[in-house]
């Protein structure tokens, strides 16, 4: 795990640098798979609780910002109480990535966010398949789960604490960041098109970083 204590600044990240460079290499395995014109999907994960609230919307639009083209699936989209258990499994494989919305108790000043049971099945379902989950935090943005600390916590009831680290910058995006929203980032038919017959290679920039 990095340790700022030399420098006394603050933490950006709690991946150590080789856990950065194999996450950084899955997500370009996971874009240069991506074809063209395929859909990108993203489920939203989020507790009734969060989801009802006035300003859902104005959370998902953030999430679509930064995620544009993405399709963002939510629970009610393609759940209902009753059936989840069962449709779970067979739709987790069909989603390209996970945003985790979890709850904080010190509003915007929060680094620690609070995962349930079902959230956290989720989250390790989806890291299992080696596809890229992110936290949507309200002070930081999305921030890949691999920088973050991950703390089991409870005993009957399993449940995860998600630590961002202090020294996250949502104004300068990590390598391990742009490398899930490159990932996450649908191909288009046309531009692709174009990048082929009319631009040489050491020219095209396939990675380039998102606009801030």
């Amino acid at each position: 795990m990095p340790n700022s204590s030399a420098t006394d600044t603050p933490l950006a990240t709690y991946a150590t640098a080789a856990q950065q460079r194999a996450y950084i290499a899955a997500m370009k395995k996971i874009r240069a798979a991506r074809k063209p014109g395929e859909p990108v999907r993203v489920y939203v994960c989020a507790s009734p609780h969060i989801a009802r609230r006035r300003q859902w919307e104005e959370r998902l639009a953030k999430i679509r910002h930064r995620l544009p083209g993405v399709e963002l699936v939510q629970f009610e989209d393609v759940f209902t109480p009753e059936n989840y258990t069962e449709k779970w499994k067979d739709l987790a494989p069909t989603f390209d990535g996970l945003v985790v919305v979890g709850a904080t108790k010190r509003g915007l000043k929060g680094h620690v966010y609070r995962l349930g049971e079902v959230a956290r099945l989720e989250v390790i379902d989806i890291v299992k398949a080696g596809k890229p989950v992110l936290l949507h935090a309200r002070k930081f943005g999305l921030v890949p789960f691999v920088d973050c600390k991950i703390h089991r916590v409870g005993e009957d009831r399993l449940r995860t604490k998600v630590t961002v680290p202090d020294g996250w910058d949502p104004g300068d995006y990590e390598p391990t960041l742009q490398a899930a929203l490159r990932a996450l980032r649908p191909r288009n038919v046309e531009t692709e098109t174009e990048r082929n017959n009319d631009s040489p290679s050491h020219l095209a920039h396939p990675f380039a970083a998102p606009p801030r």
